[in-house]
Order: structure tokens, then C-alpha cells, then sequence
């Protein structure tokens, strides 16, 4: 990423209330129960509305995990909004745990992800359970 463009965390519009750096922002998720939960497709619905909500609060950004639900749903009949909400996610996790995956990974498992949704919360809780358990502050030192 060039010097003169701003990383994309860099860009986001912090939310009303946002977190203090005190404050636990998200309570880390069982993996193994998200994962099985994930296999029937409204499991998956489940916990990728509460991994968007959870990217948001780490990010204390206001952006609206109801809009990436209303976009992943229908779109998954209709093929490219559906992929793009699913990379969406994999990125705001990224993003929002400070932890970016290699090209190659990314669209790994955007690619598994597009086929076997479970595959996501597998791979993405953990990083979201490592964020909910660092303090905000140790957290917003990481960089991308």
C-alpha cells in the first residue's frame, strides 16, 4: 500500500458511544458450537450477523451488519452480492483484528466460503476471540 493512500482503517467514521479503552468491546464465541451452527444456513445467518456487529464494535465504526444481512440473503440467489458480502466479511475481520490474512488465504477462503459458509466462522472466530480478549488500547497499537 503506497505512503500517500490511507490504510483502510484509517477511513472509517467512528460511531456515536464507541467504546472507552477500558471497556471489553466483544465477548469471544465458542468456534466448535458457531461452526455447527453455521451448517444449516440460518446458524450461518446467525453468526455472520454477530461477527459484522462484532468487526463494527472493534472498529467503533457505524456500519450496519443488518445492510450486509439484507445484501447476503437475496444475494445468494443472485450470485455476486452474495460473494461480495462474504469477502466483505473475511476483510472487516481483517480489518478489525488487526490480523490480514496472505493473498492467497484470503481468497482461499473466499472462494471455501462461497461454497461451505461454515468454513468462515471456523476460520474467522478465533481471530475474533483473540481481539475480545485484548484491552481496547493494546488492540488499536497493532497495526495492519
Amino acid at each position: 500500500m503506497s505512503a500517500t493512500q490511507p490504510r483502510p482503517q484509517d477511513r472509517l467514521r467512528l460511531r456515536e458511544g464507541a467504546a472507552r479503552p477500558e471497556d471489553q468491546v466483544i465477548q469471544p464465541r465458542s468456534i466448535v458450537l458457531w461452526t455447527l451452527v453455521s451448517l444449516p444456513l440460518l446458524g450461518y445467518f446467525v453468526w455472520y450477523f454477530r461477527a459484522l456487529r462484532d468487526c463494527a464494535r472493534l472498529l467503533d465504526d457505524d456500519s450496519d451488519p443488518w445492510f450486509w444481512m439484507v445484501m447476503l440473503f437475496p444475494g445468494m440467489l443472485l450470485v455476486i452480492p452474495y460473494a461480495v458480502a462474504q469477502a466483505r466479511l473475511v476483510a472487516r475481520v481483517e480489518i478489525a483484528t488487526r490480523r490480514p490474512f496472505a493473498l492467497a488465504a484470503y481468497l482461499g477462503l473466499c472462494i471455501g466460503g462461497f461454497f461451505a459458509p461454515a468454513l468462515l466462522p471456523l476460520t474467522l472466530q478465533p481471530r475474533l476471540n483473540r481481539a475480545a480478549r485484548m484491552s481496547h488500547d493494546e488492540l488499536r497499537r497493532l497495526t495492519l
